[in-house]
């Protein structure tokens, strides 16, 4: 195992997310916060805990039918994305609409998430890892890096997003940024209660994956689901690695 993970650390980190009031998960795509973590959404909100779930691109370029128009394509996204966050128990969905796998303004992509942080005021903000190894899609690169990025800045009060927000804005602590799709967990969250729904929701998709590849897919994940909850003894479950704000710049030290 990676050698920040320790089962008595992880305990108490669980304990700590369990705990918290509302949670801010960014995701690259409509489904990515589902396939990697939505069990644990899943238990999170069975703990009364807001879950908001915000899509950084239209994801349009996943589509597989190429015969749909963008309009079309994108009406039926919002659709299974609503029906995925039934499942979930998703308490709010925000779209940003950039292009899938295209050309984003990463300051403006940072000042939108810093406007999210500080409409919602999550304890935590999730998001895939953007340092897991041999990572080549820059959608999920550019989106860990800028939510990190926002995580440190949105409590400074010359960072601006919107006049409405700004002003109607009280400052609050962000506890940790927690990473997704991670090979250095510290995290591990037992999905025994909810695997189910996530998988349902992983289902809500069929203009992404379909047919075997959607079979593939609930093979593939529920390998991993076993292999994250094997040093926990646990059937299944989804593994995280918790960064404190202060360990997301010049954080030399050996142990957080």
């Amino acid at each position: 195992m990676p050698h920040s993970y320790s089962t008595e650390r992880s305990a108490k980190l669980r304990d700590e997310i369990l705990g918290a009031s509302r949670i801010l998960c960014i995701q690259p795509h409509h489904d990515d916060n589902d396939i990697a973590a939505g069990g644990t959404f899943a238990l999170l909100a069975d703990h009364g805990v807001e879950v908001h779930y915000l899509t950084v691109t239209d994801n349009l370029a996943g589509v597989t039918d190429p015969d749909l128009s963008d309009a079309d394509a994108a009406a039926i996204l919002s659709g299974e994305q609503q029906r995925a966050g039934t499942e979930i128990g998703v308490h709010a969905q925000y779209d940003l609409g950039l292009p899938d796998a295209g050309a984003w303004d990463e300051v403006e992509l940072r000042r939108s998430f810093i406007e999210h942080i500080r409409r919602v005021q999550p304890d935590y903000v999730f998001t895939c890892d953007p340092w897991l190894p041999h990572e080549a899609h820059r959608d999920h690169l550019r989106t860990g890096i800028l939510a990190g990025e926002a995580v440190m800045f949105h409590a400074m009060p010359r960072f601006k997003t919107r006049p409405e927000v700004d002003d109607a804005w009280t400052p609050h602590e962000v506890r940790g940024l927690v990473l997704y799709y991670t090979l250095d967990e510290n995290l591990v969250i037992d999905i025994a209660a909810t695997r189910e729904r996530k998988h349902r929701a992983m289902s809500c998709y069929p203009s992404l994956i379909a047919g075997p590849a959607l079979d593939d897919l609930h093979r593939g994940i529920g390998f991993v689901e076993g292999q994250r909850g094997e040093p926990e003894g646990f059937a299944h479950a989804e593994a995280f690695k918790l960064l404190r704000p202060r360990q997301l710049h010049c954080a030399i030290a050996r142990r957080s």
